[in-house]
């Protein structure tokens, strides 16, 4: 992970580079609810994500739905390196507070769909520098631009969404209300306006992606221990929540990814 600026570490969380190589043949694409950009190697790549029989082709960037399940990738020329820029939910739906119930629509979604005028300036600007340092400096020169003077300020949500990142996932919705000294109805009602998901959802996928990355190579697959270290009840608990996410078993999933 590479750390933003210290002005603008309250709404980007991280940048994040992927080599493109390293996305697979029509590969599983997961969510972990936090908002998420990402800027494709060259400006002309196009990538599709698929869900059942509905198949979206998106070019240069896309921004990602903050819940996915049984949702598929493919990125034709998977040449050079993917940067991904993960935000801070509170100050990115504050700027952008239409957002939430939007993104629940598709799978992913063109910046300029999203975002307007100010998505297309911000994936010209991102996909016209010459390498990432010069990327990652125009996404902080353009995000600069869209902070608000007196940036708003949900100390509690702040802090449950950096409790959840530390803990992986692995947190009750009971725990969250003890920590925050909150009700169940604050909980809920401030999750769905800055995520667009109630609690439980928003950490059950939270856990499954933590869960998830566990298992890939070249790590040893214990499905018992991956398993009970980010609370499941046993292994068929995660087997479960595996084919509800992926559509497959993990045995089957890892088989595809090691090939």
């Amino acid at each position: 992970m590479i750390r933003p600026s210290a002005a603008l570490s309250r709404l980007i969380t991280g940048f994040y580079v992927l080599p493109a190589s390293q996305l697979q043949e029509n590969c599983l694409a997961v969510s972990d609810g936090m908002p998420t950009i990402a800027f494709l190697p060259h400006p002309s790549d196009q990538v599709t994500f698929t869900t059942g029989d509905t198949a979206t082709t998106l070019a240069g960037a896309w921004i990602s739905s903050q819940y996915l399940e049984k949702t598929r990738l493919q990125l034709p020329q998977p040449q050079g390196d993917l940067l991904i820029i993960r935000f801070n939910p509170v100050l990115f739906y504050q700027r952008w507070p239409l957002l939430p119930a939007r993104l629940q629509q598709g799978a992913a979604w063109s910046l300029p769909d999203m975002l307007g005028r100010d998505g297309a300036t911000l994936q010209q600007q991102v996909s016209s520098a010459a390498d990432l340092p010069q990327k990652i400096q125009a996404a902080e020169a353009w995000m600069a631009t869209q902070l608000p003077e007196q940036p708003g300020h949900n100390g509690l949500l702040e802090a449950a969404f950096s409790y959840i990142c530390q803990r992986k996932g692995v947190v009750t919705v009971k725990e969250l209300t003890s920590l925050l000294g909150v009700n169940y109805k604050w909980l809920e009602r401030n999750f769905r306006y800055y995520t667009g998901l109630p609690p439980k959802m928003f950490l059950r996928q939270h856990r499954f992606v933590q869960a998830c990355l566990q298992l890939l190579p070249p790590r040893p697959a214990d499905f018992m221990a991956i398993a009970l270290d980010h609370g499941y009840y046993d292994q068929n608990h995660l087997i479960k929540e595996f084919k509800q996410f992926t559509g497959a078993a993990p045995g089957t999933f890892l088989q595809k990814v090691i090939q």
